[in-house]
């Protein structure tokens, strides 16, 4: 039981493993009981909400409030109890605290630097960039640019 509604005790587990996976949790300040969460399987918005508001009552986890959303953080007391409580090994850590590279934050496998673009000679970056805009108008339009406009046959 926590803080006054009853909660299996898988589905606090459930709750418990997605706080210390990511090392964050959002919930909806939804408190209807047909609402379900959106990352944990078969609990609601409201068995969140208790679960961690008993967290953060322990000293466990701090939370903001923005937006009609509840955000949990994990702090370093409730990583020690999320170990303990979950059977965990210490170099497991939560998502929140692993060193991410640019290239995989962004999703994509990092690029080689392959130097400074080429480009032709006596141009600026923004001289180049301009003769890229005016070749890709004149494709979309058809028209050259500085050429008369056809007169409408009328």
């Amino acid at each position: 039981m926590v803080a006054g509604i009853l909660m299996s005790l898988r589905e606090l587990r459930n709750i418990y493993e997605l706080l210390f996976c990511d090392g964050v949790i959002v919930a909806k300040d939804d408190r209807r009981p047909q609402s379900q969460h959106p990352e944990v399987q078969g609990v609601t918005n409201l068995q969140v909400i208790q679960a961690l508001r008993s967290l953060k009552s322990r000293g466990y986890v701090r939370e903001s409030y923005v937006w009609r959303h509840h955000y949990w953080y994990l702090t370093d007391e409730g990583i020690h109890f999320l170990r303990q409580y979950l059977h965990l090994p210490t170099d497991i850590v939560p998502g929140s605290l692993r060193r991410v590279s640019k290239a995989t934050a962004r999703g994509r496998a990092p690029v080689a630097q392959s130097g400074p673009i080429p480009r032709p000679e006596g141009q600026t970056d923004r001289q180049q960039y301009r003769r890229i805009q005016r070749l890709s108008v004149d494709k979309l339009t058809g028209v050259e640019l500085g050429s008369k406009p056809t007169p409408k046959p009328g």
